[in-house]
């Protein structure tokens, strides 16, 4: 449901039924990528139903992952942030991240538990416990993978530009994908803690799957108000990122967005996981200024920045100064 003031209800992220641009359907093509378009410039926020993206994969994966952090802390801490395994697994403590600290506020630890994975990240060698998380996320990766190629063609469509044109930009691209467990509250929060601190994602687009528990996803709208984002069954939740925003001169808006604590809910447990897939540049693609965006005699905001310089500087500002963000072919 979305948030409320005065008794009235608003709720700023549209729900977009993707199916007829699938199809092929012109006249659907046309609506939904004016859909899009619409979401993207007003809150950057948008759920899609009609994806035909296979339930038994996202079942799959939220199992295996549940199983993992279940287990003892001696055998998940067995795996870290990092390591010296290409497409190898990371895994970030409970309390180890801080997210608002990328819009420069206090580093107060979230309230969470995740696991990264990336084709093109290093991390450390799969746990042989549970049996099926590797073949679960690597099942899962893949097939959104193509769901982000055919949001990439929307978003070609309502910017106006030729259907293969993000296509090429992101051949060989940096993709990942986190699960996160936000587990039941054992104590009262600090001052200002929160499950997911107040951030905006820094690459181009991220896919992400909800619970329905309390304690979820909150958006900021342009009048700075914190909305819930409603749980569809069987949708995903779409967010562009600052890539995108630069991008687009700041056409197209990345906006802030947080997991909440959770209200005490008498009989119900508020234990939560979610599933994101963040959809990334390769580690020299360019951004700057698409056309559509540009103004004869006037410089776009922002100066040209490759992608991987953009996404180390943002990783440093999450984790610390003190740890490094490691792309493949970096120099």
């Amino acid at each position: 449901m979305g948030g409320t003031e005065h008794g009235q209800e608003y709720a700023p992220v549209p729900a977009i039924d993707i199916a007829p641009f699938i199809a092929g359907e012109t006249p659907g093509r046309a609506r939904v990528a004016g859909e899009v378009r619409a979401a993207c410039e007003d809150i950057g926020f948008f759920a899609i139903t009609g994806h035909g993206f296979p339930e038994e994969l996202a079942t799959r994966i939220y199992d295996a992952s549940r199983a993992f952090f279940d287990l003892p802390a001696e055998e998940k801490n067995a795996v870290g942030e990092s390591g010296p395994v290409p497409g190898g697994l990371m895994h970030f403590a409970f309390g180890a991240e801080a997210l608002a600290a990328t819009l420069g506020d206090a580093a107060i630890p979230d309230l969470k538990e995740a696991l990264d994975y990336g084709p093109g990240f290093f991390g450390d060698p799969w746990p042989v416990k549970p049996p099926d998380l590797e073949p679960a996320w690597r099942a899962y990766y893949e097939a959104m993978s193509g769901l982000a190629a055919t949001l990439r063609s929307i978003f070609a469509a309502a910017l106006g530009l030729e259907a293969d044109y993000f296509g090429e930009r992101f051949q060989g691209h940096l993709s990942s994908l986190r699960v996160v467990d936000y587990p039941e509250p054992s104590a009262p929060p600090a001052p200002g803690q929160l499950r997911a601190g107040a951030h905006s994602d820094y690459g181009v687009l991220t896919i992400l799957r909800t619970e329905d528990a309390p304690g979820g996803l909150q958006v900021r709208t342009r009048d700075g108000r914190w909305s819930d984002v409603p749980h569809i069954p069987g949708a995903f939740v779409v967010n562009i990122g600052d890539a995108m925003m630069r991008w687009t001169n700041d056409r197209w808006i990345s906006t802030q967005h947080r997991v909440a604590n959770p209200p005490p809910v008498p009989g119900r447990t508020t234990r939560r996981q979610s599933i994101a897939y963040f959809h990334n540049l390769p580690r020299d693609t360019v951004i700057e200024c698409l056309p559509p965006f540009r103004e004869a005699g006037v410089a776009p905001k922002y100066p040209p920045i490759t992608y991987g310089d953009y996404a180390k500087l943002r990783y440093s500002q999450a984790h610390g100064d003190g740890k490094q963000l490691e792309l493949p072919g970096a120099t």
